[in-house]
């Protein structure tokens, strides 16, 4: 193999369908049932596929995963890939964000590669575009993501404590911004409309400053809320390209609640920046 050759591992949380990892050539790894028990056997599973990737003959793998503060996968990763020492080498990738977002990584890479760009410039392109993507959420009411600490809550536990039963009672939902893995509260609003109307106007301002986003859509299986998020951002306000509409994997509806629904974007120069390929190999 030549250093083009490289193995991709991701987790189900990136919520790319296993058909199309598959035509890409990218390992899946189940991110399995949350708790203690579920991230010590995730950690356990990555640490087999990479030393399975080695066995056939893979000396490097690219492993990307989401934000820490989305899911526990990219610990895990870190975790397997310092097991791994000696046998391969791993370099685990935070998207910073995570769901389709970190999908959009996943895809970049396996194109870089298809591409033959060797593995460094790979990993290097695709950790710049973590800096640049973005995952605007409204989780539902009683999602776990919905009570998690964002920048702009900085009360204290009774504050934060009152805050989320307000929610719980009055059905009152927030937008999220997670990006670069920090999490951003952007608006609170018991209408679905009217944050699904906020979003668009987030990405309107990122796009005021970037250019032009490609985005993807994220969606728990509810129409309405679907249908909510695609009417504000079917718009002539800011330019763009949609890559088109992905379901929710369990792991990640677990995060955000049933009937949630996200965008994940990123400016068009970003996501579409080409990395030359390598020379190609001459034989004297």
């Amino acid at each position: 193999m030549s250093e083009r050759d490289f193995a991709i591992v991701c987790d189900s949380g990136c919520d790319l369908p296993p058909a199309f990892l598959e035509r890409a050539g990218v390992v899946l790894v189940d991110l399995g049932p949350s708790g203690a028990g579920g991230e010590q056997d995730l950690s356990s599973r990555l640490e087999r596929t990479y030393r399975d990737l080695a066995a056939r003959g893979y000396a490097r793998v690219a492993s990307v995963h989401s934000a820490a503060s989305f899911s526990p996968a990219i610990l895990r990763a870190r975790e397997a890939a310092e097991a791994c020492t000696g046998v391969c080498e791993v370099e685990v990738v935070d998207s910073g964000a995570a769901s389709a977002a970190t999908g959009m990584l996943v895809d970049r890479i396996s194109r870089y590669r298809y591409f033959g760009v060797e593995f460094d410039e790979a990993v290097e392109a695709v950790r710049q575009l973590a800096g640049q993507v973005r995952l605007l959420v409204v989780p539902t009411a009683k999602a776990h993501f919905a009570r998690r600490r964002t920048h702009r809550e900085r009360q204290g536990i009774l504050g934060r404590a009152t805050a989320s039963l307000r929610m719980r009672v009055s059905g009152e939902r927030g937008l999220f911004l997670l990006s670069r893995g920090e999490v951003t509260q952007l608006a609170r609003a018991t209408d679905l409309v009217e944050l699904t109307s906020r979003l668009a106007h987030a990405m309107s301002a990122v796009s005021a400053g970037e250019g032009p986003v490609t985005y993807a859509l994220v969606e728990t299986g509810d129409p309405r809320a679907l249908r909510a998020v695609e009417k504000p951002l079917d718009t002539n306000e800011f330019e763009s390209r949609r890559l088109g509409t992905v379901r929710a994997t369990p792991a990640v509806e677990e995060v955000v609640g049933a009937g949630a629904v996200a965008v994940a974007f990123a400016p068009e120069s970003a996501y579409s920046r080409e990395v030359p390929p390598a020379p190609a190999e001459t034989k004297d």
